[in-house]
């Protein structure tokens, strides 16, 4: 049958839970502190790094594998940048092909072998390649050795292209080539910076100026030239470096990430699945999947949510411990606990091969199902399995008690109301008369026995043999259903184990092999003893486990940077431009920063230093020139300073720190200086060769009609072959190169490119912006300064000004596309960053989810007991004492007159529906501030118990007045009368005349959980069993309460009227009195005439309850008591074991009768 469902929220005691888990919640944008170089976990987050340090449970990998980890993650991601590298070589080929002159056919052939080579080795690198299985293998070891290769065959072309083309190259010809390539070499080839990238980078360094030297014409000033150049190559290299260390630190801080992302999400994990097996083992999957599903959901319809589910066709097993009574009075709760604890471990096992659902444990009486809520055929078949293999069980505690207890196990089948009541401390539970029915079974058979009726015997299909067992004679209750009972005898169709049913699929097994598989005794012995064993295996599971959790979480972590991959696919989640579609993103990524992001602005101020250098050696002396390259410095500084001041807080003064915080917290102003910063070193040299044309002009030429004169008298040096030593320059002579400038501005562009406050859009327009600046200024201003470099070159068909501006114009290409690829690398981390909080929020939230769920079961302090202690057995025993506790009886005793399976109720549906607003009415008083320290323990039918006093954080001295020790008492009795205020207000709404009846005492209390596979917490002793006999001895709408219990409550100013001596079964005689309200100071009213025992109760019970006596006696139907209730079903005590149970009624006497003193619920 489809689960129904009435609607409201179920928030109630969620909020509490949920906040004990914030810690894990919490993300930073920049939390992650990491070193440059390559350190191991140099990186923490301080929420992250918390949440993994309350678990206890982080996993520490050694850093030498942390550094392979890094290593290897680093040079995958660093693959993305290699195709740009490519790119640039390949721009390179086709410069070489088209703008020298009067090139010769040998070196036009090479380079289109080079330009051809190049061209398939960027096909061969193509990612989409790397995923076709024929070509994998082979594209990885390309890969893995394209970067040398690639660094190779460009280092050779180089060389081989100024050997061909020799006296017809300057010094200067391929400067910004060089330059660029040089910078290159550090952020785009995947290789590791010690020792390959240095020892590449060196060598480019150290061949170039060699290459000059031997291959180059010998213009005038040579030897200052290539210091010049050295100088002008070594800033690209410097650069680069800095911009590698930067990326390492930028991947190292997202690999560190990756890691504690992972760490964290395996502690929640880990904490998930622990609570996932508490959930599941208290609660049916589909019953906990949508109660989570619901957790925090609103609705406007009038009923609170009922999780409630008809099922037909299941069986319904009850077995309880005969002769328990005898022995409890023998063991203290504490060892009882302990025996029952054990014993039912041994069946929940059983219940796990035999395919039942325990529902509940009651003391000594242990229930479960069979056929819901998965329906089988085979329920009943099962559940007789299950109670044959239970009795075999109890030999267990016969030998651990030496005692001759016994198993009394009844089975019916029919159909039930499957679910859950109230809002806190949930237990699944069954209800119908089918229910009640067997537990008629169980009552009426005898120890040893497995007593099944009719129609459970009807879905037996013949595997047992039978004998009428005459039940329905000894219970009134079974004869009035019309029903017949049987005893099982013999099996003649033994269990077929899951193992057995392979084996006979296989049918290659002999036919004694096959007998001795499928010997049910033989498994069930197995089965029992795995206990004993069980405890055994713990701790080198444990150490198994320790042992594989790294190699786990190494593979783990491995798997999870191989999906960070950084050729990541960005076209669904941005636009053209590298904009986020999400606008809350993109104002995310605008607003971020990354740690250190301001520290490329150092390549402006390099830069700028190396203008003033440079110059010095290859252009003309001047103090205005001086003056020109040197003012922009102290805006750039300025800048710059204050832009990187946050990313060396040990090393400045806090003052600048805080400032450079505040200035780089506003995007825009941060924006802005890059720009401004940019703008200056650009404009720097465009005014630079503006000067120069001034500067000739003014200082050497008086009239621009005698450029001519002056030209012959500025050239004197002819070209002269590579041979030819090189003359020294005549002093007074001034020699002009122009191309300088152009080539530093290729440094510009650089220094442009690395900015990591703009985006790549704004970085493109500014290299646009100065490139055509430059290109006009070669083209235009300074033609004539060209013609005497052309001069040099003799004349070449294509001038050297149009030359440099095609070589900017390719730079700018090349770094456009670079600047792109930086963008979009950020832009993929930044994403992965959202991606990581997104899981970890998910992940956190399913755990809060879990734990509302579990701590709705289970009290929070045992619940965090069995989550945090996973290495625990699953059967070891929680248990706790307490000295001073109060405990709280309150039933419904006419509820049973309300409930009925007719139709017009839904089979009982809508009354259960009611009865679940009673208690989550009761529930939420609970939420209220005056009363958290109140625990409910559980409900069983209407029957509602709670205590005051299990809370660790109470602290109580023996020498404390009673008002302080007992306070929480003077609470538990507030909250009974706030009881009967929230049932009257149901009553008034519903129309209804339902009233309480309730007890309260006081004392020492074991508290603990039995069946630590299917946890249920329960509290045992001798102050529960008197609190329940208070209940089901008072009357309806009062609440009584031992003379004990009434002196203490005394001192709170509650008064009371002595009722008179009750008989208890164990304690005798006990005065009782009802508590009547409260004044200033407690008093007691005597009654005039004292009743006997069997008199007293006639004035007090209401004609509602007469009618309930009828139909219930005491607690079967609403009373029950705790779970540890032990009883003597030979003196027909009162059966509390099942909620909405319809039987025939006992007197007073006999319904205080039948407790154990040690043992009570």
């Amino acid at each position: 049958m489809p689960e129904t469902k009435s609607t409201a929220s179920i928030e109630n005691g969620v909020q509490k839970s949920c906040n004990n888990s914030k810690h894990s919640n919490a993300t930073t944008d920049n939390g992650y502190n990491a070193t440059a170089g390559g350190g191991g976990a140099a990186a923490t987050d301080g929420d992250e790094s918390a949440a993994a340090k309350t678990t206890g449970n982080a996993v520490d990998l050694p850093d030498a594998v942390l550094d392979k980890l890094f290593h290897n993650y680093f040079l995958k991601q660093r693959r993305a940048g290699f195709k740009w590298f490519l790119f640039a070589a390949i721009l390179f080929n086709g410069w070489t092909l088209i703008i020298p002159h009067e090139q010769n056919l040998v070196p036009l052939v090479f380079t289109l072998f080079v330009l051809c080579t190049n061209v398939m080795l960027s096909i061969v690198l193509d990612l989409r390649l790397s995923a076709l299985k024929n070509v994998k293998d082979l594209h990885e070891q390309i890969t893995k050795h394209a970067s040398y290769l690639l660094w190779g065959l460009f280092l050779t072309h180089f060389t081989v292209y100024l050997y061909l083309q020799g006296t017809n190259t300057s010094p200067r010809d391929t400067l910004g080539w060089i330059i660029l390539f040089n910078f290159l070499i550090y952020v785009t080839l995947p290789i590791e910076l010690f020792y390959n990238g240095c020892c590449m980078g060196f060598l480019t360094v150290a061949i170039y100026p060699l290459q000059i030297y031997f291959f180059a014409r010998r213009d005038p000033i040579f030897l200052q030239q290539i210091l010049a150049n050295v100088g002008l190559i070594l800033p690209a290299s410097t650069i680069g470096l800095m911009y590698y260390f930067m990326s390492e630190a930028k991947q190292k801080r997202a690999f560190l990430q990756a890691k504690k992302s992972l760490e964290v999400k395996m502690i929640i994990e880990e904490q998930s699945a622990e609570q996932e097996r508490l959930l599941l083992s208290v609660l049916p999957k589909h019953v906990a999947v949508k109660m989570r599903q619901d957790l925090g959901s609103t609705s406007s319809e009038p009923f609170k949510k009922i999780y409630m589910s008809r099922h037909e066709n299941v069986s319904i097993l009850y077995a309880d411990i005969v002769g328990f009574t005898a022995i409890s009075s023998t063991y203290s709760a504490q060892d009882l606990v302990k025996m029952l604890n054990e014993l039912f471990a041994r069946f929940d096992r059983l219940a796990e091969k035999y395919h039942q659902l325990r529902i509940k444990i009651l003391g000594d009486c242990y229930y479960c199902i069979s056929g819901a809520p998965d329906e089988r055929p085979d329920h009943a078949v099962l559940c007789v399995h299950m109670g044959l293999s239970m009795v075999k069980a109890i030999k267990y505690v016969q030998q651990k008690a030496n005692s001759p207890v016994d198993m009394r196990v009844g089975i019916h089948t029919g159909a039930i109301l499957a679910g859950i009541l109230g809002q806190r401390q949930w237990q699944f539970d069954v209800y119908s008369k089918d229910v009640e029915l067997a537990n008629k079974m169980e009552s009426s058979g005898k120890a040893g026995r497995v007593h099944i009726s009719d129609k459970t015997l009807a879905f037996l299909s013949g595997e047992f043999e039978v004998e009428p067992a005459h039940g329905e004679r000894r219970e009134e209750a079974l004869r009035i259903a019309g029903l017949k009972t049987y005893f099982i005898t013999k099996v003649l169709k033994p269990f077929a184990s899951p193992c057995t049913k392979k084996i006979n699929e296989c049918g290659d097994v002999g036919e004694n092999d096959v007998g001795n598989l499928v010997d049910d005794d033989a498994l069930d012995e197995e089965l029992l003893a795995e206990s004993k064993s069980e405890g055994d295996k713990t701790e080198d599971a444990n150490k198994s486990q320790e042992l594989s959790k790294q190699a786990s979480f190494k593979v783990r972590l491995q798997e999870e940077l191989i999906a960070r991959d950084g050729h990541e696919d960005l076209s669904k989640f941005t636009t053209f431009f590298l904009k986020f579609k999400n606008k809350n993103l993109e104002e995310a990524y605008a607003a971020y920063r990354e740690p250190l992001s301001s520290v490329p602005l150092l390549a402006a101020f390099i830069v700028q230093v190396i203008d003033i250098l440079y110059s010095y050696i290859v252009l003309p002396r001047s103090p205005l020139h001086f003056i020109n390259i040197s003012a922009p410095l102290i805006p750039i500084s300025m800048l710059v300073f204050i832009s990187i001041a946050e990313s060396f807080p040990d090393h400045l003064p806090e003052f600048f720190v805080s400032l450079s915080k505040r200035f780089n917290d506003i995007t825009f102003v941060r924006e802005l200086a890059a720009i401004i910063i940019a703008v200056t070193i650009g404009l720097s040299n465009v005014v630079d060769m503006y000067f120069f044309v001034t500067f000739l002009k003014t200082d050497h030429v008086v009239l621009e009609s005698e450029i001519d004169a002056i030209t012959e008298g500025i050239v004197v040096a002819e070209p002269v072959s590579a041979s030819m030593q090189v003359s020294p320059p005549i002093p007074g002579e001034i020699f002009m190169y122009p191309s300088y400038m152009s080539n530093f501005a290729v440094l510009i562009l650089i220094a442009t490119a690395v900015i990591a406050q703009l985006t790549h859009m704004t970085k493109i327009v500014l290299m646009i912006v100065f490139t055509a600046v430059h290109c006009y200024c070669n083209i235009f201003l300074l033609s004539d300064l060209y013609t005497f470099e052309d001069d040099l070159a003799s004349n070449p068909a294509i001038p050297t000004s149009v030359a440099l501006s095609t070589v900017l114009i390719m730079v700018t290409l090349a770094l456009t596309f670079f600047a792109r690829h930086m963008d979009r690398e950020d832009r993929v981390i930044f994403k992965w960053k959202t991606e990581v909080a997104e899981q970890r929020e998910m992940a956190t939230d399913m755990r809060q989810r879990n734990e509302a769920l579990v701590y709705n079961i289970l009290p929070v302090h045992v619940a965090e007991h069995f989550m945090k202690n996973t290495k625990r057995s699953h059967d070891d025993l929680y248990s706790q004492s307490y000295a001073e506790v109060g405990v709280l009886f309150a039933s419904m005793p006419n509820f049973s007159d309300f409930y009925s399976e007719e139709t017009v109720n839904n089979q009982g549906l809508e009354c259960l529906r009611f009865l679940n607003e009673v208690i989550s009415d009761f529930d939420a008083l609970l939420e209220l501030p005056q009363f958290q320290d109140i625990i409910k323990i559980k409900t069983i039918g209407s029957t509602y118990m709670a205590a005051s006093g299990i809370n660790s954080n109470r602290i109580s001295q023996p020498n404390d007045p009673i008002t302080k020790r007992w306070a929480h008492l003077a609470i538990l009795v507030e909250f009974a009368l706030e009881l009967k205020k929230a049932l009257q207000g149901i009553n008034e709404q519903s129309f209804n005349h339902f009233v309480l009846k309730m007890g309260i005492n006081h004392g020492p209390i074991t508290a603990g959980v039995i069946g630590a596979r299917k946890p249920h917490y329960d509290i045992w002793g001798n102050t529960v069993n008197v609190a329940s006999r208070m209940e089901s001895t008072g009357k309806a709408g009062a609440i009584q309460v031992t003379e004990e219990t009434c002196n203490i409550l005394q001192e709170f100013g509650y008064t009371f009227q002595q009722r008179g001596l009750v008989s208890v079964k164990g304690k005798g005689q006990l005065m009782t009195y009802y508590l009547m309200g409260k004044a200033d100071k407690g008093s007691i009213t005597y009654p005039t005439v004292r009743q006997s025992s069997d008199e007293h109760l006639k004035p007090v019970i209401e004609n509602h309850l007469q009618t309930t006596n009828e139909h219930c006696n005491g607690h079967s139907a609403i009373n029950g008591i705790g779970a540890g209730d032990v009883r003597h079903k030979e003196i027909n005590e009162p059966d509390i074991k099942t909620p909405l149970l319809d039987i025939k009624a006992h007197d007073s006497s006999t319904m205080a009768d039948g407790e154990a003193d040690a043992l009570i619920n």
